[in-house]
């Protein structure tokens, strides 16, 4: 804490340097464009109507619920909507096994379900409960019901537990756990076996007061939530795990754990008890008068407030409020150092503050250790079961610790000389060497750990409380409670200012270096700004011949994003359309094309978006289409259109980039062959086929036909073709063959 002034000055001058000597970096980077509404449809999923706190139905019949909020949560982490279908749970499982919905919120995982689902990693972990009638005192668990009556509801995974061995009890399913609940309360079942949270939910919801919840699980009944998919859905079930682990890890699981289940978790028969250390100043204390004090006190109390627990705060000696946790005798401590290793025993809140471990020794002594080589050979004092004591053992110092009952005994020994160093937390060896006057101490100021100080219960215990706990740290953290109570107790620390000395002998320390960066900044400025010059000529460069290019070339190139708008067209629109750039862009799609054509183009984007927009890294494909554009003068203009994806840097479908070429005189070319082998065909097929060889005889003129007889031309050809024949005779023949005869006159 001693270094926070220097530091704070350091950081502000060298932020002040840095924006001085590099100027302009506002706005550098621009924010990606939106996805458009095609590249992210809807899903849709099943919720069942009465499984309560996990899944059921408002007093509108909308879905809600634990499970219905975490998938809703996790799609929107992913940027993704979801609606939900109601029923009962024989319902919604058929709606998924048949593709009519995407997901479901809650499916206990099972063998007999992996061949149907694929399952995300699971998000709680529960175990099965009897139910029985309040005074019933011989049913314990499942060897109790053999001759009775025992209900379950229809295809849950209670069902197939029970009946995956055979039972020495009737099993009978009902609609619903309402149902069977209500059955059993009436006296026509003797047990429901049910999972333990939706029972209390229900028995308090339905005010089924007759019934009780056997507190015992049900050995080798034990329930794992997931979302579910159909089986071999890859991309439906990376999309949710991702999404489930981004809620996890941000809080909102926590929180949609607190607002569903701490009610029914929590104990409501007498106060919850708060543990910490008696003598722990400044954040937990006993004060004169023998009353809980301090920091984690104050913050405590109004945690309890903002949420409405029922507290009390116990304190003691820490390793005895230790052994009272894990014995179950409190609910939870108020201050526990987080680590790796005491992560294996307890679960944690969010910290709520962090502290700083540090050495103390002697003045005059030597240097205050800062690394744990400088500790080796040291006569070290920690307190029992603090981190500090942890820390020391993992770090191979066992040997060479003594540990005492509070940090207040770990000073005041270190100040008699019994040892020669101390670990402990810092702003409580200030607090302490301030009020007993040990002015022979010198805290140290490089932090061995510095430690996240949280909330805590015993793992797998009281999760409910611990989420309750956070929730009410997150109110008071936004209604400036939390802040009322920090500088209460800690502003004073974090006030401390060192002497002159101190502060010039730290400014000495970073100045050289300091200016070294500072000078260093000028060149990497310097060297930027060419660098920048030069860039800067070739961009216009490039931007000229860019310019020149789509200035002059005869094909349309442009942009579109999803939504179906030019984002860019190029000059040459206005030769071959009749619009100017800047109208184009202003002309819906629609407006452009022939309404056959218009189809053409929209099932092609779909299909594209479709195919390709959610895949991350794809190969694309090169897309061509010939349409009819109508020009703005009302003319029509065939085109061919050749387009491609446009991702952004996430690897999502951002948009299309095209070109545009004329084609009617290629449509006018085509048509006009069209046209002739139309008539071609026509023709020939008036026409019977003739032998492509005919024998003829070379005397008298007969054919051979294909079966080798002779007949006359004329036959042959009246019997392949559709002619006609009529006899004459030719000017050559009438002269040779009847002289005598002007059949044709005196051609002379």
């Amino acid at each position: 804490m001693i270094l926070l002034l220097p530091c704070r000055v350091i950081v502000t001058i060298l932020f002040i340097m840095i924006t001085i000597i590099v100027p302009g970096t506002e706005g550098a980077c621009a924010s990606p464009g939106e996805i458009g509404p095609l590249s992210k449809p809807s899903l849709r999923a099943g919720s069942e109507i009465n499984y309560p706190p996990f899944c059921t139905v408002d007093k509108d019949g909308q879905a809600t619920g634990f499970s219905v909020d975490l998938l809703r949560a996790a799609l929107g982490a992913m940027g993704r909507d979801v609606s939900f279908r109601t029923g009962p749970w024989t319902q919604v499982r058929n709606w998924l096994e048949k593709g009519e919905i995407d997901a479901l919120p809650l499916v206990g995982r099972t063998p007999e379900r992996e061949s149907v689902y694929d399952f995300t990693f699971p998000y709680m972990s529960i175990h099965g409960a009897i139910v029985v009638r309040a005074g019933t005192t011989d049913i314990r668990d499942l060897g109790d019901l053999g001759g009775r009556q025992v209900a379950v509801m229809q295809g849950d995974n209670a069902e197939e537990f029970l009946r995956r061995e055979n039972r020495e009890f009737d099993i009978h399913a009902t609609l619903t756990f309402d149902e069977a609940l209500h059955d059993l309360s009436a006296g026509r079942f003797d047990a429901v076996v049910i999972q333990r949270l939706v029972a209390l939910r229900l028995i308090q919801e339905k005010g089924l007061t007759n019934l009780t919840v056997v507190n015992q699980p049900i050995e080798g009944f034990r329930q794992d939530f997931c979302f579910a998919v159909r089986e071999g859905d890859r991309e439906m079930l990376s999309l949710l795990n991702e999404g489930l682990a981004l809620v996890v890890a941000d809080g909102t699981y926590r929180h949609l754990h607190a607002k569903w289940f701490a009610a029914l978790e929590l104990p409501t028969h007498r106060r919850i008890i708060i543990g910490g250390d008696q003598n722990y100043p400044p954040y937990e204390y006993l004060d004169e008068n023998g009353r809980p004090a301090g920091y984690n006190v104050d913050l405590t109390r109004a945690i309890a407030h903002s949420v409405g627990l029922d507290i009390e705060i116990r304190l003691g000696p820490w390793s005895d409020i230790r052994d009272a946790l894990a014995r179950g005798e409190i609910d939870a401590l108020q201050g526990l150092f987080y680590s790796p290793e005491r992560d294996l025993t307890f679960d944690f809140s969010q910290p709520h503050t962090v502290n700083d471990c540090v050495s103390v020794v002697r003045k005059g002594e030597g240097v205050v250790p800062a690394t744990v080589s400088e500790l080796a050979g040291k006569r070290i004092v920690v307190q029992k079961g603090d981190i500090m004591h942890d820390f020391a053992v993992e770090s191979g110092l066992g040997d060479q610790i003594t540990v005492v009952d509070s940090q207040e005994a770990a000073l005041g020994e270190l100040s008699e000389g019994k040892h020669d160093c101390a670990l402990v937390a810092r702003v409580t060896a200030i607090y302490w060497i301030k009020r007993n006057g040990w002015n022979n101490l010198t805290v140290g100021r490089h932090p061995f750990l510095s430690a996240e100080y949280c909330y805590a219960v015993s793992q797998n215990q009281n999760k409910a409380l611990l989420a309750r706990l956070g929730e009410g740290l997150k109110v008071i953290d936004e209604n400036g409670e939390y802040r009322r109570i920090s500088e209460k107790w800690l502003g004073v620390y974090a006030d401390l200012t060192p002497g002159f000395f101190t502060v010039f002998r730290y400014v000495a320390m970073v100045a050289v270096p300091l200016l070294l960066l500072i000078f260093g900044f000028f060149l990497w400025s310097w060297s930027l700004r060419k660098q920048v010059a030069f860039r800067t000529v070739a961009l216009r460069e490039s931007e000229r011949q860019y310019r020149l290019l789509a200035d002059n070339v005869s094909d349309i190139i442009w942009t579109m994003n999803l939504n179906q708008r030019f984002t860019y067209v190029s000059p040459s629109v206005q030769k071959l359309m009749g619009y100017t750039p800047e109208e184009a862009l202003q002309v819906p799609l629609k407006s452009l094309l022939t309404s056959e054509s218009y189809t053409k183009v929209v099932q092609m984007m779909t299909k594209a978006i479709a195919r390709a927009g959610e895949r991350r890294g794809a190969a694309d494909v090169t897309l061509s289409l010939e349409i009819e554009h109508i020009r703005k003068d009302g003319g029509n203009l065939w085109t061919e259109i050749t387009t491609s994806f446009i991702r952004d840097e996430d690897g999502l479908l951002s948009g299309f980039i095209g070109i545009t070429r004329d084609i009617t005189a290629r449509k006018q070319v085509e048509e006009q062959r069209d046209k002739l082998i139309s008539d071609l065909e026509k023709a020939l097929g008036e026409v019977k086929t003739l032998s492509k060889l005919l024998p003829i005889c070379s005397h008298c003129k007969n054919i051979r036909d294909e079966k080798g007889n002779w007949s006359k031309i004329e036959s042959y050809i009246h019997k392949h073709s559709d002619t006609q024949f009529s006899h004459g005779i030719c000017p050559e023949c009438a002269k040779k063959y009847y002289p005598d005869m002007d059949l044709y006159g005196d051609a002379e």
